[in-house]
Formats: C-alpha cells, structure tokens, sequence
C-alpha cells in the first residue's frame, strides 16, 4: 500500500497577520497588507511599496512558546536570536507555530525520520546588502557571524537546533515555486520510507533595495505613481490594469506525516497531499507559457489517477502581471476544457503581495483554511476583469463553497514550475 501523507500543523507570519485566524479572518475581509516600505530604503527605487514585516518583534513572537519549549531550550533559542537573521528568526517562529499546531511539542519523537525543507535562496540578502555597505566603509566592523549567518543552510540550522531535529534538512531553491519543491521533496521523504514526518519551511526572503530595483529595470513590479500613494490598490490580479507584482515578507510551514503517525497520537488533519509534480521551460527567461504549465498540470492529474473534474478550486499563482495571470488562465482552460468554468479561483496575492519563495507554503495555509470552513476569500482590486477571463475568480467577494480538492499553483523564473494536489481528508 502506498504510504498516504497528511497535512497535520501549519503555522504563517504575512502581511495578513501572525496566527492562523488573523491570517484568515483578513483574506475573508478582503484587507491588502501592501503598505510603503518603512525597514528597507527605497529613496532612490521607483517601487516603493510591498508587504513589509522587517520591524517585526521576533523576541516578542517567540514569548508565545516559552510554555512549549523546556528552560534550557527556550534561553538557548533566545540567544540564537540575538545573532539569527530577520530570516531565521521569522522562518523560526513559523516552524515552532505549526510544529505546535500539530500537537508535537512535548510529544516523543524518532528526530532521525523528521525531514527539514526550507524553501528558497538568496534568504539572506538584505543582510547580506547591509554588510556589504559596513565592508566598503570598513572592512573590520563587519558583522563578525556573518561567515555563518549570511548562507542560507543557517535557515534550516536553526530550526532543527530548536527543534531538536536530525533528519534530511536543507534548501530547496527554485524561485517563486521554491514553497512547491520543499513540499514535493518532504513528501517524497515520507511516501519513499525515509521518514516519519516533514517541515516544509517557507521562510521570508529577506529583499533589498537591489533585489527591487532590478525588478523595476526589467518590468517586473509595481510602478505607476498611483499606487505609489495608495499601495492597497497596487497588487491586482486578472484585472486589466494590473501591472506587475510587489514585494512582501512572509513566512510560512506545513507539517506533513505519514497517515498512521498522525492517526496513532489522534492529530487533527487539515489535508492530504494526494502529489506534487514539477517542470523546466528549458528557458531562462522570466516569460511564462501556458503550453508548459499545461504539461505539468497534466502530469500531475496522470500520476496521481485523479480527474480533471474532480478539481473544484484553484489556488493561483497569479502575481498581478500582465503577461503571467493570463498564460495561467489559458493553461487552465487548457487542462480543464468545459469544466474551467465550473472552478473556482482566487488570487491569494492580491491581499499578500508577493511573497516570493515562501508563497506557496504561505497560501496553501489559506487555502487549506477555505477548506476547513468553507468560505473563499475574494480576489480584491478587480475594478474590471480582463475579458478573456470566463472563469470564477471570486472578483471582489467571497463566495461560500466546500472544497475538496486544491490545485495549488506555482511558477517561478528561471522556468521553473511546480504544482501541487491536496484534497479534504477522508479516512
């Protein structure tokens, strides 16, 4: 029998709130957590807004666990603190909040059959810029851990240090799509025998003033003055004045496990990863196709025996730009033919921003939440949808509906796609 995985703990921090129920409540209300930038210097950057959590109390977020974690751990964490990147800390604090939504603190578990997969790169690089700027002025006053803080491989080490974990841990990077890889390797691990149970880690890729300006030179984000001033109204998927992403902070982690784990302590499931499937565009270029995303959408529907029709809800990647949200639209009706207009689809960024590579972790968290309670958060800032878009994308409402299955997509530069099936467990 095929080893069957669930979805047992999730834990976020976003522009959209640091519990699970803030986080939901806001997406419901249809509240943009894009704001102008206040913790990076955007002065001399044309796009001056995205989701922005750099001032965030780490400290104050980790008093939350003092009761979970033994003295010794919770002062040792503490001190990792002191030193640990905006990164780590954040992706910290979301991995310790799932690991207790699914019921693991104070439990005991084998820490060798426990897998750590972080997603992303370059997790540290508004670090990295700060340093770099201490380097030019002078050389000696660089920050002296920065040998050790500033690669990205300290995410994941600081985890499994709170966490006590000793299994398979390390970075997965894969850009935007990066949340879908970690996820496709930690089920891998389960399903394969390996191990036990998984943390699909979305931790905040920490941006700087030279990450955002680079996207502005190719087009890529949001720069038109009016929304400079009014950065709620910026991030618009499907709308026909939509004109590129924005930057947000967020962290974000499932705890996935083997059914009869979960089954044996009595966790309660919040979904079952039923596959994940991944592709290349053999193209370097950030341009997304539709004929690509279509081959890995049905490459996921045929391994995994699962009808097209069975779908009811897709979670998409739909970053706001012009070109992106409609070559995913047309995959879509691609895949799906007469029953794409029976879907249902919201657009996660338009409340969040981007997210970036922890954004698929980021919003299956919510879509797994419009699953238990079966409400759908509305796609915001459609003042008019794009007229080739003949499908429900929850424009500017919400919508009651039970989900049972969750096609969750995602699609990355670098050609890089990954797309991901969790359905409503059933035992």
């Amino acid at each position: 029998m095929k080893r069957r995985v669930v979805i047992t703990g999730m834990g976020t921090i976003n522009p959209l709130g640091d519990s699970l129920e803030k986080y939901y409540n806001n997406l419901l209300a249809g509240k943009s957590g894009v704001t102008r930038w206040t913790s990076i210097d955007l002065s001399r950057v044309e796009c001056k807004i995205g989701g922005d959590l750099g001032n965030y109390d780490c400290l104050s977020g980790l008093e939350q666990f003092r009761d979970d974690l033994t003295p010794e751990t919770y002062k040792g964490t503490r001190k990792l603190f002191r030193t640990a990147t905006f990164s780590a800390k954040l992706g910290a604090l979301g991995a310790m909040a799932a690991w207790k939504n699914a019921g693991l603190f104070g439990q005991e578990v084998d820490p060798h059959r426990i897998s750590v997969m972080v997603a992303g790169h370059n997790l540290n690089s508004n670090y990295i810029f700060e340093n770099m700027k201490t380097f030019l002025e002078e050389p000696e006053y660089l920050d002296p851990l920065s040998g050790i803080e500033a690669i990205d491989p300290n995410v994941p080490a600081v985890i499994t240090e709170i966490l006590g974990i000793q299994g398979p841990s390390f970075t997965i990077g894969g850009a935007c799509a990066s949340g879908n890889l970690a996820l496709r390797e930690g089920f891998r691990d389960i399903i394969t025998g390996e191990c036990d149970k998984s943390l699909i880690v979305g931790a905040p890729f920490d941006v700087s003033p030279p990450d955002i300006q680079a996207s502005v030179i190719i087009n890529s984000v949001v720069v038109k003055p009016e929304y400079q001033n009014a950065p709620e109204k910026a991030s618009r998927p499907f709308d026909t004045k939509r004109c590129g992403f924005v930057y947000s902070h967020g962290a974000g982690t499932l705890v996935i496990e083997e059914l009869s784990s979960a089954l044996a302590r009595g966790a309660y499931i919040w979904g079952e990863v039923v596959g994940v499937k991944a592709s290349a565009n053999a193209n370097h270029l950030p341009v997304p196709g539709a004929e690509k995303q279509v081959l890995v959408m049905l490459d996921l529907l045929n391994s995994t025996g699962v009808k097209p029709e069975e779908i009811d809800y897709v979670n998409c990647h739909a970053t706001g730009t012009p070109v992106g949200d409609i070559q995913e639209i047309r995959a879509l009706q691609e895949v799906f033919g007469s029953h794409a207009r029976k879907l249902k689809l919201n657009a996660p960024k338009s409340m969040l921003g981007h997210t970036c590579w922890a954004s698929p972790i980021v919003e299956s968290i919510g879509g797994l939440l419009q699953m238990r309670y079966g409400k759908l958060h509305p796609t915001i800032n459609i003042d008019e949808l794009d007229p080739e878009i003949h499908m429900d994308v929850c424009a500017n409402k919400t919508q009651d509906h039970r989900i049972n299955m969750m096609l969750k997509n995602s699609f990355g530069f670098g050609g890089v796609n990954c797309c991901s099936l969790i359905k409503r467990f059933e035992a």
